[in-house]
């Protein structure tokens, strides 16, 4: 699989976790598309560009991750969608589960471990 055929959007609050995600995906010839601070841009954005992949943290102001993930899923049916978080409260990860996420980058991460969890979504996809 050729990773630059692989579009990426990422929903951060955080500059810094949004510049380290980019920075990784980019390394592995992935397509970083777009960046949003919130769920609602992020929204917007997804639908617009109508990324492959979402990495979509949990806790964001405005409007949340696990807020705006059954409405994404809605409306970008065809996009994967991985939930980036700190929290190990298993109410979240039930939740997010329940909603259809494909996958959990926990933080704080490494290279390898995004690397790893992009990868995996990325073979079950079959581009």
């Amino acid at each position: 699989m050729m990773s630059k055929n692989v579009s990426i959007l990422l929903i951060d609050d955080n500059d810094i976790t949004r510049e380290v995600l980019r920075v990784v995906l980019d390394g592995q010839g992935y397509n970083v598309v777009g960046e949003a601070t919130d769920g609602g841009s992020g929204l917007d954005l997804a639908l617009k560009l109508r990324p492959d992949i979402i990495l979509l943290d949990v806790v964001m102001p405005k409007i949340s991750g696990l807020e705006i993930l059954p409405k994404m899923k809605d409306m970008v049916p065809e996009a994967r969608i991985l939930m980036v978080t700190a929290s190990k409260d298993q109410e979240t990860i039930n939740e997010a589960v329940t909603a259809g996420i494909h996958g959990f980058i926990e933080k704080p991460f490494n290279a390898q471990k995004i690397i790893d969890t992009v990868a995996g979504v990325v073979a079950k996809m079959g581009k």
